[in-house]
């Protein structure tokens, strides 16, 4: 009767324990990134805005840099107090151009900031639509490496990636 009963059990619950593995997959992210589709564009964007903010920040230090000139010209012939008035517009006018550096520098990196998470948003949403429609459990980032030990596990990059471009072509 126990054979009996260790042959039913082992009958209905090892199918049960096969489908119990879980089905496990890999992408390296950060390749995924650096080869996201469009991402040309969004660095020439980048730049674009970089270089009118320079443009605007080297008109600025030009016409003080005029003025200094100017001002150390005809310093001889003007008041002392008059001297000490255009010391101080320079002064003034310095500190105009390091506040309009600062929130250069803040337009930048928040600009930037944006697309890095529009594309990983993108990403995330690609990588559990193939997770799904492939039926995985599990994926891992692979390109960290952190302590994951990659057995024959099954990678989906090139899944994600042609997947990603359809995702990019529908949004445009």
């Amino acid at each position: 009767m126990r054979i009996i009963l260790l042959v039913l059990t082992l009958t209905f619950w090892l199918p049960n324990i096969i489908n119990a593995q879980n089905n496990v997959a890999k992408i390296d992210i950060n390749k995924l990134i650096e080869e996201y589709p469009g991402k040309d564009e969004y660095v020439k964007d980048i730049e674009e805005l970089s270089d009118g903010l320079q443009t605007k920040l080297d008109d600025m230090y030009n016409k003080l840099k005029a003025t200094i000139n100017k001002y150390e010209s005809e310093a001889e012939l003007q008041s002392e107090e008059t001297n000490i008035e255009r010391a101080k517009e320079i002064n003034r006018e310095r500190e105009k151009i390091s506040e309009q550096q600062k929130i250069a520098i803040e337009q930048l990196e928040k600009f930037e900031s944006n697309i890095n998470r529009k594309m990983s948003v993108n990403v995330h949403k690609v990588v559990l639509y193939i997770a799904e429609k492939q039926n995985l459990d599990f994926v891992l980032d692979s390109s960290h490496g952190y302590n994951i030990i990659e057995a024959d596990c099954k990678d989906i990059f090139n899944d994600v990636k042609t997947e990603l471009i359809k995702f990019i072509a529908e949004q445009e």
